[in-house]
């Protein structure tokens, strides 16, 4: 990666966070080229390929004889997005918006389980329980053992038969990604919680829907309460 894509990555990100905060509010014209460019320092290029890539996440557009125009950031769905919604530039969780995510999180998840245990094959049955079989190898090691997790959840993705629940699991992996230690916090690589994960995957051999049900309900309702108490406290590792 060249310097002056290194520098608009700098400035796109910034703009990001600004829009997110609404320091630049819907509606509004991003300063021109010349002006961005003297602010951060750098060439024209650079705020060129800054807006652009502002353009992906759906944040602003080019609208002619008026500028680059602000848009609402509700609209996009991208992880960096929601990353700037999630936490702010000084590293602050805005724990209400955390909520909203991790009530989202528990209502995919569940209905994830429940088409995984409607739909599953004996393929994903074999796929499930071999990743348990591995989690189990990492017991007494955080990372290793969360970056199984996330393979479990993914393979319940898969065994929904739905792509967009394996997309979604992509995503949600990235936010976890940024926000890891804080997510992570509620999770323990031992014996017990492999146990649990085993009792998981047992209700969806079974396609016992309703138990599987109270068990992601369950681990949400108590998870959920844990991350909002330490959200108030939490600053992301530098």
């Amino acid at each position: 990666m060249g310097q002056g894509t290194r520098k608009a990555d700098d400035v796109a990100l910034t703009l990001l966070d600004q829009i997110v905060s609404g320091e630049l509010p819907v509606g509004s014209v991003l300063p021109t080229e010349a002006e961005l460019a003297e602010q951060f320092g750098v060439n024209r290029g650079a705020v060129r390929e800054a807006n652009k890539l502002l353009e992906v996440h759906r944040l602003v557009r080019p609208v002619r004889r008026r500028g680059t125009e602000v848009l609402d950031p509700m609209q996009s769905l991208t992880p960096e997005v929601l990353k700037a919604m999630l936490v702010d530039r000084t590293g602050r969780v805005n724990v209400d918006m955390l909520g909203h995510f991790l009530e989202l999180r528990a209502v995919l998840d569940v209905e994830m389980g429940r088409l995984a245990a409607e739909r599953r094959t004996e393929k994903d049955i074999a796929a499930l329980e071999a990743c348990v079989d591995r989690l189990a190898e990492f017991v007494g090691c955080p990372e290793d053992f969360d970056e199984q997790l996330h393979e479990l959840g993914l393979t319940m993705a898969r065994a929904t038969q739905n792509p967009m629940f394996v997309m979604l699991s992509h995503w949600n992996r990235q936010i976890y990604g940024y926000l890891g230690t804080l997510l992570g916090s509620v999770r323990r690589a031992t014996d017990q919680q492999v146990l649990a994960y085993r009792s998981l995957v047992a209700a969806v051999r079974r396609q016992d829907v309703e138990t599987l049900t109270e068990m992601v309900s369950a681990f949400h309702n108590w998870a959920n309460q844990e991350l909002l108490v330490v959200a108030k406290t939490w600053k992301p590792p530098h």
